[in-house]
C-alpha cells in the first residue's frame, strides 16, 4: 500500500468518513484522494455505508474465545452506520451482553474482532476486567480506552505490555511493522517504546533511539515533510555507525545536505567550553 493511500486510511479511522472531510484532514488534493478510495475500496479495505460515509473494512479474522457479558467496543467505538460515536453505549446493547440487532448489524460491527477475542492476549486483557480494548488496523494496533478510566493504559500490567508492543512494532525484523496508537476520547498518543507523542498526525513520525526504549522524534506534517524527516534519520543513523556518536537535533523542518548540519552540530556540542 502507497504512503497517500495509508494516510486515507488513517483519516478514515480518525474519524473523516466523507470524501470532503478526508481531503480537508489530510490535505491531499481531491483528485489523490478519490484515486485511494477508489482503489482501497477495489481492495475491500474501505466501504461504503448505508448512509453514503467510508468506513474501514478490514476481514474479520477467526475467533477462539466468546464476549460473554462485555460489550465495551459497543462503546468505545464510533459506529457510523448507526450514528454512534465514539464514548457512547450503543442502545442496542441488551441487558447482560449481546445485541438486539446481531443478524443485521452494520458491516463495521461484523468485521470487528478484538486482539483478546482472537487469542492473541491473556485474560488481563479481557476488554470488560481491563477496560481497554485492543484491535487491529492496517498498519496500527489500538488500544481503545474506557473514558470513564482514562488513565488506565499507564497503569501495570497494561503500560509495560503496550510498551513491550510498541517496540516490537518499530523493530527493523518486523515480519509486518506496526504503530501503537492509544486512544482516549477524542485524544490519541503514539507509544514508541515509553517515549509518548500526543496528537500524532496522519504522515506519521519520525524518531531515533536515544535509550533502548525512549526515543527523540518529529511529527510529520506532510508526505514531503516525512520523507525529508525520514531521510535525516537515515543519515543520522550513518554518521553514528561511522564515529559513534552523532548530535541529535532540535529543529523540526530538515532540508538536504543533511551531513553538513549534523557533523557541525556534532562537532560544536564535542567542542569544550571556554
Amino acid at each position: 500500500m502507497d504512503q497517500v493511500a495509508l494516510v486515507v486510511v488513517r483519516a478514515v479511522e480518525s474519524g473523516a468518513t466523507t470524501t470532503k472531510s478526508i481531503v480537508d484532514a489530510t490535505g491531499l488534493s481531491r483528485l489523490k484522494v478519490e484515486r485511494a478510495l477508489n482503489a482501497l475500496e477495489k481492495q475491500k479495505l474501505l466501504f461504503r455505508e448505508s448512509k453514503g460515509g467510508w468506513t474501514l473494512g478490514i476481514p474479520a479474522a477467526p475467533t477462539v474465545r466468546q464476549c460473554g457479558t462485555c460489550t465495551l467496543c459497543c462503546k468505545v467505538l464510533e459506529v457510523t452506520d448507526l450514528g454512534k460515536p465514539i464514548d457512547t453505549v450503543c442502545k442496542h446493547i441488551m441487558a447482560g451482553g449481546g445485541c438486539e440487532i446481531y443478524e443485521q448489524r452494520p458491516r463495521q460491527c461484523r468485521s470487528f474482532s478484538c486482539a483478546w477475542l482472537r487469542g492473541h492476549f491473556d485474560d488481563d486483557w479481557f476488554p470488560e476486567k481491563a477496560g481497554i480494548v485492543l484491535h487491529f488496523g492496517l498498519d496500527t494496533l489500538n488500544a481503545q480506552v474506557d473514558i470513564e478510566n482514562p488513565e488506565r493504559w499507564r497503569e501495570e500490567p497494561y503500560f509495560s505490555k503496550l510498551v513491550e508492543l510498541s517496540l516490537n512494532g518499530i523493530r527493523v525484523t518486523a515480519t509486518r511493522p506496526y504503530a501503537t496508537l492509544i486512544i482516549v476520547g477524542e485524544n490519541k498518543y503514539l507509544l514508541i517504546g515509553r517515549t509518548v507523542v500526543p496528537d500524532p498526525t496522519l504522515f506519521g513520525t519520525a524518531f531515533v533511539p536515544l535509550t533502548l526504549d525512549t526515543f527523540r522524534y518529529w511529527k510529520a506534517r506532510s508526505l514531503e515533510h516525512l520523507q525529508r524527516l525520514n531521510e535525516r534519520v537515515m543519515e543520522i543513523q550513518r554518521i553514528q555507525q561511522e564515529f559513534g556518536h552523532c548530535a541529535i537535533p532540535e529543529d523540526d523542518d530538515p532540508y538536504p545536505p543533511y551531513r553538513p548540519a549534523l557533523l557541525e552540530l556534532s562537532r560544536s556540542q564535542a567542542a569544550p567550553a571556554k
